[in-house]
């Protein structure tokens, strides 16, 4: 029998959403059937029983990641901290290759960690996107001043993906790996 694997997700303009998918699909060509669902959608009661591994995944926005992964994480933490489980955090720090940016990745997955008491076996930070297309006209406003300042020849007009879409794959081959090395033989 096929092992499962939860990967829950919160997105705030859709990027998570697509790392997420990502991390699904690689699982299921490793053999794993991955079932992706946000957090609005699979809700508060989720039953873990079914799943032999989860990954969770949220962005950051205002210094934070996204509330309702952290309540739901809170929630679930003893399950989540007893079987496989993982946590990506997408943010455009980042893509900052910087010790200082380092450090802050590093702070904002630890804030998560000890607001939930969860204990996942992994961590991971994949830099995430500048997605005007998807900001309303304020963020899109912030967004065009913060990149101005971290790359001043970025274009604004468009959309800019910094994920390293190999690392993500890596990252959900390296988790089907451990999955099977946990399987119980029937």
């Amino acid at each position: 029998m096929s092992q499962r694997v939860l990967v829950l997700y919160a997105s705030t303009h859709g990027h998570t959403h697509k790392i997420a998918q990502r991390i699904g699909a690689q699982l299921d060509r490793d053999g794993i059937h991955a079932n992706v669902r946000s957090v609005h959608e699979y809700g508060e009661y989720a039953d873990l029983g079914k799943y032999d591994g989860v990954i969770v995944g949220a962005s950051v926005h205002g210094g934070h990641h996204q509330s309702e992964v952290v309540t739901w994480l809170g929630h679930h933490h003893t399950r989540l901290s007893a079987m496989p489980s993982a946590f990506f955090s997408v943010s455009l720090t980042a893509a900052d290759d910087s010790d200082e940016a380092r450090a802050t990745v590093r702070e904002l997955i630890d804030d998560v960690l000890d607001a939930t008491g969860w204990t996942p076996r992994e961590t991971v930070a994949f830099a995430g996107a500048l997605q005007f297309e998807e900001y309303n006209l304020p963020t899109r406003v912030l967004m065009r001043l913060i990149a101005h300042k971290h790359d001043p020849h970025v274009d604004v007009h468009q959309d800019t993906d910094y994920t390293d879409w190999a690392a993500v794959d890596r990252f959900a081959e390296a988790f089907a790996a451990s999955l099977r090395a946990t399987e119980v033989p029937s």
